[in-house]
């Protein structure tokens, strides 16, 4: 299936007990300069760290840390990174230190790096916990969006680059995924409100929601040993205020908010999902507050600039950075990236459009690239320019105009390569990892030198755990409108082995769903929920589980006939 938008995953945290062993690798926070490159591989060196007497974390398997709190009797896992094989690595190592079972496991947020690896972790009695605000964040990513997500993601982590040009990227090595779909882990508690007190295994953890990142984010305060776990709202790199990949709002307001939250605990140490942790009470302080600084400034930047009619290209443009950012380690712009944050909180608070008429329907790329082509003049001036924009070093431009040329001239390979050139000199000259691995991506597709396979394999058993109720909520965005225009169908759904009833109504050129049978239903469906789910992904044949009596249509076949074409298998 071509990165299929049902393969979701409500994924919650485990907090597991944990017991005392032997103490295993003991290290120290390692100590930073500013000229420490993305490339520096002591930054994640894969270890096993301990922090206090019970509390460890695994630096340097995945993308995200992996962390572990040996309690009495049982053991607490936070994030579980991105792959079960690194998972498993990972708990071998861990019950090195403790081989008690894990009693709970916690997910900081719903990105794939802090939940997807949960299953090596997870033993009879494991509870895995989350924010009741994970589901609508993991729904987005795993479900609705998850065809462009994949997409874009993996550009900005250059996953598909040859091996030589694979690089960390800005929190880690490259993303360690595939297309195979693990064993998915839900949650079994989400947690809900602001503030909730969990003792597991004799260890009491005080969990925040702390929107930040996400807004399913939370932090964990273990007051005994004076231990703050901050997920992703503080690592050592300028906050991903906005990711390219795309996402929804990103409120800085409230991430530096949730940033005071730790401050306010005054900890010892401080743990992030990503990178080194730090164990001094007084540098703590110090790291978090310039950290929060940094993006209330970010904030109130863009706000002021707001109020006094500046577009956000005006702001990125005027933007000169204070001396602490210069200075500070934790805000090289290694991961996210200042001109991003801008145009994010602009955009956060008031939408696309910039103030200025003209731009209230702007021309489209196509439109206003055919009409510059027809001022340039020629093919031949147009490849001049972009050459002498290229040997003078303005890259930017020199990317413009090949775009122009791609679009006016979309089988050219020659303009095609030109338009390369110059997203690879761009990625030359970029420090930003992610946007390098971005540039990249794109120039070796447009080569041809890269073909990304998108598509996502589910096994039959990885079906039968995604909810039902999934299946019917990801139908809509699916509906091809052009199929249901002037239609208006009722279908009922009856769940043959649970007795579960839907509905699905064609109408205006939307699908609405409903958990019910619709009034005056002209098609009832009855159909084993596995049969169902396996038709809608595109694995079952539906006319073979109507010959088996899997499927069973009553009313009118034709029109059901029709309205099983009008949704897009991709």
């Amino acid at each position: 299936m071509h990165y299929k938008i049902f393969n979701i995953l409500l994924l919650c945290f485990i907090v597991i007990n944990c017991s005392k062993k032997e103490e295993e690798t003991l290290s120290t926070p390692q100590e930073f300069d500013n000229e420490i490159s993305v490339d520096d591989d002591y930054y994640f060196e894969k270890n096993i760290y301990q922090v206090v007497d019970n509390v460890y974390v695994a630096i340097g398997y995945g993308l995200a840390n992996s962390i572990l709190i040996v309690g009495d009797g049982g053991n607490i896992i936070i994030d579980v990174t991105e792959s079960d094989i690194l998972a498993a690595e990972i708990r071998e190592r861990f019950e090195e230190i403790s081989d008690q079972p894990i009693e709970a496991i916690f997910y900081t947020h719903s990105h794939v790096d802090h939940w997807r690896g949960a299953a090596p972790f997870v033993d009879n009695s494991t509870e895995v916990y989350a924010h009741e605000t994970f589901k609508k964040g993991f729904y987005d990513q795993n479900n609705l969006l998850k065809p462009i997500l994949t997409e874009r993601g993996m550009k900005q982590f250059g996953f598909f680059l040859p091996k030589e040009l694979q690089r960390g990227h800005g929190l880690g090595f490259t993303l360690d995924f595939d297309f195979k779909q693990p064993p998915v882990i839900y949650p079994t508690v989400l947690l809900k409100g602001k503030k909730n007190i969990l003792t597991i295994a004799g260890i009491t953890l005080e969990i925040i929601h702390s929107p930040g990142e996400t807004d399913d984010q939370i932090i964990i305060y273990y007051e005994d040993k004076e231990v703050v776990f901050s997920g992703d709202n503080y690592y050592m790199r300028f906050p991903n205020l906005y990711t390219i990949r795309g996402t929804s709002y990103r409120d800085t307001y409230k991430w530096y908010k949730s940033v005071d939250e730790m401050r306010a605990y005054n900890p010892t140490y401080l743990v992030s999902s990503h990178g080194p942790y730090l164990s001094n009470k007084k540098e703590v302080q110090e790291r978090l507050t310039i950290y929060r600084d940094a993006i209330q400034y970010i904030h109130d930047y863009a706000i002021r600039g707001a109020n006094k009619g500046k577009t956000p290209d005006e702001l990125v443009d005027e933007f000169v950075y204070p001396q602490f950012f210069k200075e500070n380690f934790d805000l090289r712009e290694q991961y996210g990236k200042v001109s991003w944050s801008i145009r994010n909180v602009y955009n956060g608070y008031l939408g696309f459009f910039d103030g200025k008429a003209v731009n209230l329907e702007p021309l489209s790329t196509k439109d206003r690239s055919k009409k510059l082509y027809n001022i340039i003049g020629s093919k031949s001036n147009l490849i001049s320019l972009i050459n002498d924009a290229i040997k003078d070093d303005e890259l930017q431009w020199a990317a413009e105009l090949g775009q122009i040329g791609v679009i006016n001239f979309p089988n050219d390979a020659d303009m095609k390569n030109l338009y390369a050139k110059s997203l690879e000199e761009l990625s030359i000259k970029e420090t930003n990892p992610i946007a390098r691995n971005y540039y990249l991506s794109e120039a070796y597709e447009i080569k041809g030198e890269i073909t990304p396979d998108l598509t996502f394999h589910l096994t039959e058993n990885q079906v039968r755990q995604i909810p039902i109720e999934t299946i019917f909520e990801a139908m809509p965005p699916r509906l091809n409108p052009d199929k249901a225009n002037n239609k208006l169908i009722k279908v009922g759904f009856t769940m043959s082995d649970t007795g579960k009833q839907f509905g699905i109504i064609i109408r205006n050129n939307i699908a609405e769903i409903i958990q019910y049978i619709p009034t005056e239903a002209e098609i009832l469906v009855t159909v084993e929920t596995s049969t169902w789910k396996g038709i809608v992904l595109g694995i079952t044949d539906a006319k073979k589980a109507i010959a088996s009596g899997k499927l069973i249509v009553s009313g009118n076949y034709i029109k059901f006939i029709q309205f099983s074409t009008m949704f897009d298998k991709d």
